[in-house]
C-alpha cells in the first residue's frame, strides 16, 4: 500500500512539474508566435529577451521585492519590444526573412554579452516571494506553492490573451492583419501601429517569463539560448503564428520533457525533435488552425 501511494504521488507530483514547465513555455511561445503571426518574422531575439527579463526581474526584486517586478519587467520589456520594432524590423521589413532572423539572432548576441557584462556569468538564484516559499498538500503529496503560482499565471495569461483575441476590437484587428494584411489596410487598419502593439505585447511576455523562471529556474547566461530552441520547436509544431497551436504544442513538449525525464529518459531528448522532424516533412504548417 505504501509503495503504491508513493507511485501516486510521484505521478501527481511530475505532472504537476509538467504543468509548471508548460505554463512557462506557453508564455514564451506565445510571444514568439504573436508577433510571427502579424510580423512573419521569427524573431530569434526572443529567447535573449526573455533573459534579459530574468535578469532586470534579479535586480528590481532585490530592490523592491518579487510583486513589483512582475509589474515593473514586462512594462520595461515592452519598451525593449519598441525598440526592436523601430530599430531592426520596421526598416528591414522589406528584407527576405532570413536575413531579418539572421540580424535579430545577432542582436541577441549583442544582448547576451551585454547581459553579462553589467551581471557577470555566473549563475544566480531568485528566492520566491515568502507567500509563496513554501509548500502546500496537494492530494498527500507536499508540492511548491510557487509552482502552483506559475502554473496559475500560465494559465492565466493564455485565457486573457484568447480574450483579448477573440472579443476586443484590437484584438480581431491583430487576427485580421495576420491572415489578410492587405485587405485589413484597405479596410483603414492600421498596421503600422498594430505591428507595434503586437511586438510590445510580445517582448513584455517574454518578460513577464523571464520573471517568473528566476525562483523556478537559475538565472544564466545559457537561459536564453535554451528557451529560444524549445519555443522554436513548440512555435513551429503548433503552427507558425498559431497561438492556440503554440499553447497545445507547449502542453505537449512540457509533458514529454517532464515525464519522459522520469519514466523514460532516452525518450525525453528525442522525441521532441523527432516530432519537429515529422511535423517538418508531414505537416509543414504545424497542428494549428492557421495564424493567431
Amino acid at each position: 500500500m505504501e509503495l503504491t501511494n508513493g507511485v501516486v504521488m510521484l505521478v501527481i507530483s511530475q505532472l504537476m512539474n509538467a504543468l509548471a514547465l508548460a505554463s512557462l513555455l506557453t508564455i514564451v511561445s506565445s510571444g514568439l508566435a504573436l508577433i510571427f503571426g502579424l510580423r512573419d518574422v521569427m524573431n530569434l531575439s526572443h529567447g535573449a529577451l526573455y533573459m534579459l527579463g530574468a535578469y532586470v526581474g534579479y535586480s528590481v526584486t532585490n530592490i523592491l521585492g518579487f510583486w513589483p517586478a512582475l509589474v515593473i519587467v514586462p512594462l520595461a520589456l515592452g519598451l525593449a519590444g519598441l525598440a526592436l520594432e523601430h530599430g531592426v524590423l520596421r526598416p528591414l521589413q522589406r528584407r527576405s526573412h532570413i536575413e531579418v532572423a539572421l540580424i535579430t539572432f545577432g542582436f541577441a548576441l549583442v544582448l547576451t554579452q551585454i547581459i553579462g557584462k553589467i551581471w557577470g556569468k555566473a549563475p544566480m538564484r531568485m528566492d520566491p516571494p515568502i507567500a509563496l516559499a513554501g509548500s502546500v498538500d496537494l492530494f498527500g503529496a507536499h508540492y511548491p506553492a510557487y509552482r502552483l503560482f506559475l502554473i496559475a499565471i500560465g494559465l492565466g495569461t493564455c485565457m486573457a490573451l484568447a480574450a483579448w483575441l477573440k472579443w476586443t476590437r484590437l484584438g480581431m484587428y491583430t487576427r485580421a492583419a495576420s491572415q489578410q494584411p492587405e485587405v485589413a489596410q484597405m479596410m483603414g487598419v492600421n498596421t503600422d501601429r498594430l505591428s507595434q502593439l503586437v511586438v510590445c505585447l510580445g517582448a513584455a511576455f517574454a518578460g513577464l517569463a523571464g520573471v517568473l523562471a528566476g525562483p523556478y529556474l537559475s538565472v544564466d547566461l545559457g537561459m536564453g539560448s535554451a528557451v529560444l530552441v524549445m519555443s522554436l520547436s513548440i512555435v513551429v509544431i503548433g503552427g507558425l503564428g498559431s497561438i492556440w497551436g503554440a499553447i497545445g504544442a507547449a502542453i505537449a513538449y512540457a509533458f514529454v520533457q517532464v515525464l519522459g525525464s522520469v519514466f523514460f529518459p532516452w525518450a525525453a531528448l528525442v522525441v521532441p525533435y523527432l516530432l519537429l522532424i515529422g511535423v517538418l516533412v508531414l505537416r509543414p504548417r504545424g497542428f494549428g488552425q492557421g495564424r493567431v
